[in-house]
């Protein structure tokens, strides 16, 4: 199994180097800036190159400010990349797996979201992965999304990263406390996405290609996540966590932010039969590489 990773340089991607480092996966590993998504021949050309059984589209939505990012697309792949990433790997007889988010619901139901739901976003990050989700299904007949949320990390800039930033520069964080939904460690993501195309790899019958979920348990909220992520720094930071309520801007209410995003992931479970990782063990384990980081590893894996 041979696979080829976007976004190397992302958390997921390189969550994703360092897993496939470990367990001996052959991987192409091509960070943001030497692949526009939008060109389809250069897509092309690095298919034809590298010839992956696996393409897998790592992109993840930058959750460091949930109550700002929620309305703003992170990046311009997102925009009409997906479209031009998947046509070319049904032309090249690749099979796409590719990473969307919780963003796609609304936000309004009180239990979790299934792959059943209706998707109904509200931002236009959600938008955006919507129509990427479309784009997907509509040009790789051979697909895998992924849908996660609330992804956080050692690597990049994200609601851990950001967290552990404001704990060292101030006295009290103040993080609202508007949304429930489930954290997922980058690193356990990537762990979720290597077992799935393990087993799609079998060729098992009937196929398993299709959309799942999956995110850390338990469900929370984001001052919660903030105090426990605080809670594991004890040794290192002495901060407070407040929780406050929503502001909203001229023209904006609270029904145009998502408050639950919670994921069911049984669908995953009984397919699968991946059980989901608690996110505050993720938190234990990326707090490890903030603070005691590894030797580099002598695994590249970008492009030849």
């Amino acid at each position: 199994m041979k696979l080829l990773v976007t976004d190397a340089e992302g958390q997921l991607g390189r969550a994703m180097g360092r897993l496939v480092s470990a367990r001996g996966i052959e991987a192409v590993l091509i960070p943001d800036d030497q692949l526009n998504l939008n060109d389809r021949e250069a897509v092309t050309a690095l298919l034809r190159q590298h010839r992956p059984d696996y393409v897998i589209n790592a992109y993840v939505h930058n959750d460091l400010e949930p109550e700002v990012c929620v309305d703003s697309c992170w990046s311009h792949q997102i925009d009409t990349g997906v479209a031009v990433l998947a046509a070319a790997c049904q032309e090249a007889g690749i099979a796409l797996l590719h990473v969307s988010s919780e963003q796609v619901f609304d936000g309004n139901k009180t239990t979790a979201y299934s792959e059943q739901d209706v998707v109904q976003p509200i931002t236009a990050a959600g938008r955006a992965f919507v129509q990427a989700e479309l784009d997907v299904r509509e040009q790789c007949e051979r697909h895998l999304i992924l849908r996660s949320s609330w992804v956080f990390g050692a690597d990049r800039s994200n609601f851990l990263t950001h967290i552990i930033q404001q704990a060292q520069e101030q006295d009290v964080i103040r993080v609202l406390d508007t949304q429930r939904g489930c954290p997922t460690a980058a690193a356990d993501l990537a762990r979720v996405v290597i077992a799935i195309l393990e087993q799609v790899d079998c060729d098992v019958d009937p196929p398993l290609w299709g959309t799942y979920h999956y995110a850390g348990s338990d469900v929370t909220h984001w001052h919660i996540f903030a105090e426990a992520i605080v809670k594991a720094t004890k040794s290192c930071i002495d901060v407070e966590v407040e929780s406050v309520e929503a502001t909203y801007p001229p023209g904006q209410d609270e029904r145009q932010r998502p408050q639950n995003l919670e994921l069911s992931t049984r669908k995953l479970l009984a397919t699968f039969g991946i059980k989901q990782l608690p996110w505050r063990r993720g938190v234990q384990d990326a707090l490890k590489l903030c603070f005691e980081p590894p030797p580099e590893s002598s695994f590249t894996g970008g492009a030849s």
